[in-house]
């Protein structure tokens, strides 16, 4: 495995940190696997094909160019030693008239041989660390966007939420599809024919990845995101984004964005066919939940008093908010990924 991070003198007790063992060519082979997988699910479906053509892939018009240009839209990186010494510092903050740690709250909730995510706000990066021989290894990082309004935990508030969540739901679609059925999505996007268990149906398309032609949606994958003080009714999401330009810097209306080749890795698998990420279970009060994987959204404190400068609409088509959920606690549309 990867070299043991420096120990932080206020964290004598903390987990055993490890630094990431993938190599660039392991990097590579990711973002490979996810364009490809995106990119052969547009070329199945001559509707969609047609549209990714005229809007996602006119300079690419090839299977395999496509795939290259979409690997090329990947943030995935290693992150460095010194980034994780300093990532790991500012996650200490005081609770309860002693210091704590974010991330070692993190490792505490990932279950052996499994993996968890660290939205960092400060940097708007999101970690990925997996847990291996009790060791915790940052194995990769990724850029994010997080909302224009700030940090808050109140509903409504459309700030992005804080603390421990779990991943609790997941919506996938072709490429660039919005999964956000809403009134919005129905009236600013234009719609394709998509092939769908022996059905077609009129889904709604945004018209780019990576400019402000459309309002900003949740595209291509979704997972909803539930937490003490976050319920499935609040619509906080971790998904695709139409509005790529806006990562590293705070665009969201509250949820947190990443691109669509990145948010596609982490339905994939690591070498040994381990999920990276799991979706949970919620019972039937909405309130308590079965497994799914653990998110930590930590921000310091000197960064949550900073103010976003203007950017521009941090709009999202999130689902309407109502606290009716199935019984099994997945809002409609929704679906276990790990069971397929």
């Amino acid at each position: 495995m990867g070299s043991a991070l420096p120990s932080l003198a206020e964290a004598a007790a903390a987990p055993k940190y490890l630094e990431s063992i993938l190599t660039p060519e392991s990097l590579e082979k990711h973002k490979a696997r996810s364009a490809e997988a995106l990119v052969a699910d547009v070329w199945n479906d001559p509707h969609v094909r047609d549209f990714a053509l005229d809007h996602f892939f006119r300079d690419a018009p090839t299977p395999e160019a496509a795939q290259e240009k979409l690997r090329r839209s990947s943030t995935i990186a290693v992150p460095g030693t010194a980034e994780l010494v300093n990532l790991r510092e500012r996650s200490v903050y005081a609770e309860g008239g002693r210091d704590v740690s974010a991330i070692d709250k993190l490792a505490l909730q990932i279950p052996e041989g499994k993996y968890g995510l660290y939205v960092d706000g400060d940097t708007q990066k999101l970690y990925l660390l997996g847990k291996r021989g009790g060791a915790v290894e940052f194995v990769a990082s990724f850029f994010t966007s997080t909302s224009a309004q700030g940090w808050s935990n109140k509903p409504q508030s459309g700030g992005t939420p804080l603390g421990l969540h779990r991943l609790v739901a997941y919506q996938g679609g072709k490429l660039g599809q919005v999964l956000s059925k809403t009134d919005e999505s129905t009236n600013k996007f234009p719609r394709v024919p998509v092939k769908s268990g022996g059905r077609t149906m009129q889904e709604p398309f945004a018209r780019s990845l990576n400019q402000a032609i459309d309002p900003a949606a949740i595209i291509t994958d979704a997972f909803a995101l539930w937490g003490p003080s976050t319920p499935l009714s609040r619509g906080v999401f971790l998904h695709g984004t139409n509005h790529e330009d806006t990562l590293g810097a705070r665009y969201s209306g509250g949820c947190v964005r990443m691109t669509n080749v990145d948010v596609h890795i982490l339905t994939g698998t690591d070498e040994r066919g381990v999920p990276y990420v799991e979706v949970g279970a919620l019972n039937k009060s909405g309130k308590a939940i079965r497994g799914g994987s653990p998110v930590m959204i930590h921000v310091s404190r000197s960064e949550r008093s900073r103010k976003a400068p203007s950017l521009k609409p941090a709009w999202e088509a999130n689902p309407p908010r109502n606290d009716e959920l199935r019984l099994d606690g997945v809002l409609p549309g929704f679906r276990d990924v790990t069971k397929e």
